[in-house]
């Protein structure tokens, strides 16, 4: 079970294992936002971290000329990528259904939206696109492109959902009835979470929820109802404590339907269909673990089915803490080995697991 990129090239994170790692460069979302770092900057700073090699872009937040890329903007990116010895793992679409006004895209302008990303991605050196939508018929006219230009579509498996959500069945009976290799998942591991980060629950804190609320909050999330059944209990429940739920934002919304608890062993279930990873993670505690996600527990589950591909790191605590915060470079470092150590204990566990 590999990637669709000849990710052999590049040097597994622990000898035996096909996990190489990399980082969406959405990590450092708030630096760039900021204005800190141009491109170059930006991937300079990870090259000096040494948290390459593997290199994903959102586009929309990337490429100011989105969809479109520039010549230029294509050779800046390819020198900065081969003066770090570089690679671009996965390029991020984005399907901007409202960018008119008065509607929603057509299937026509979902088509060509996508298909202008698409030639993007290839101009840069691409082997993945992340989609974000399965439609069966966009998803029909979209192949041809994908093998003339020789990419893979990854539709993005994000929490609350799982694998076997209704939803995610769907778009794999799709899968099934189109039978092409090109198709396939992008696992976000904000699906199997064990907790709530204490990234949101630390930002809830500084706007106005006490211990109780907090706790409540947690006990509610960990419930197996749906997300709007989920949420809208916490909502009378802020009402039934004086609390007015708008005045906490998005983020009494975001606390559920960024946290998805989904078993870890479910990834199993569509293995073979994974093309990339994302490697999402909130914090990283003064013991080197992520607090709300159980990595040794799931990295076993891809060790174990010999699977072959980028771990791409994706700090998403950014959505909920300032600038300056936390370092996400030093997060991701030390996401990093937290990955290398829950490799070799998988490895330790299934030792007949080996580099394809």
């Amino acid at each position: 079970m590999t990637a669709p990129a000849d990710v052999r090239a590049v040097a597994p994170a622990v000898p035996g294992s096909g996990i190489r790692l990399g980082l969406t460069l959405y990590s450092l979302t708030s630096e760039w936002a900021a204005g800190r770092y141009d491109l170059p900057g930006l991937l300079d700073v990870v090259d000096a971290a040494g948290i390459g090699p593997g290199i994903e872009i959102v586009a929309s937040q990337t490429i100011r000329t989105y969809p479109d890329v520039t010549p230029e903007f294509v050779r800046t990116w390819r020198e900065a990528l081969d003066r770090h010895g570089f690679v671009p793992s996965s390029f991020g679409c984005n399907l901007d259904m409202g960018r008119r006004r008065d509607r929603d895209m057509t299937p026509d302008e979902e088509y060509e939206f996508t298909v202008a990303q698409f030639r993007s991605a290839h101009a840069l050196g691409f082997p993945l696109v992340r989609i974000q939508s399965a439609k069966p018929e966009l998803v029909r006219r979209l192949l041809p492109v994908a093998e003339e230009l020789d990419l893979t579509m990854g539709w993005e498996l994000h929490a609350p959902l799982g694998p076997n959500s209704p939803r995610v069945l769907e778009i794999r009976e799709t899968y099934a009835a189109i039978d092409s290799p090109r198709l396939g998942f992008v696992a976000d591991f904000s699906s199997t979470m064990h907790g709530m980060s204490p990234t949101i629950l630390r930002k809830l804190g500084r706007m106005g929820l006490g211990a109780e609320e907090l706790a409540r909050l947690q006990q509610i999330w960990a419930t197996d109802v749906g997300i709007d059944a989920r949420h809208g209990e916490f909502v009378e429940y802020l009402h039934s404590r004086g609390i007015a739920p708008e005045s906490l934002g998005s983020f009494a919304r975001l606390a559920f339907n960024m946290h998805g608890h989904v078993d870890p062993g479910e990834w199993a279930e569509i293995m073979p269909q994974i093309r990339h990873v994302h490697a999402k993670f909130y914090d990283i505690d003064e013991h080197g673990d992520e607090p709300a996600i159980d990595y040794p527990a799931i990295v076993r589950e891809f060790v174990r089915a010999g699977w072959s591909g980028f771990f791409s790191s994706e700090w998403e605590g950014h959505a909920f803490a300032d600038l300056d915060e936390a370092d996400p470079v030093d997060l991701v470092r030390k996401q990093h080995d937290l990955i290398r150590r829950s490799i070799t204990t998988a490895l330790t566990d299934h030792p007949e697991n080996e580099d394809d």
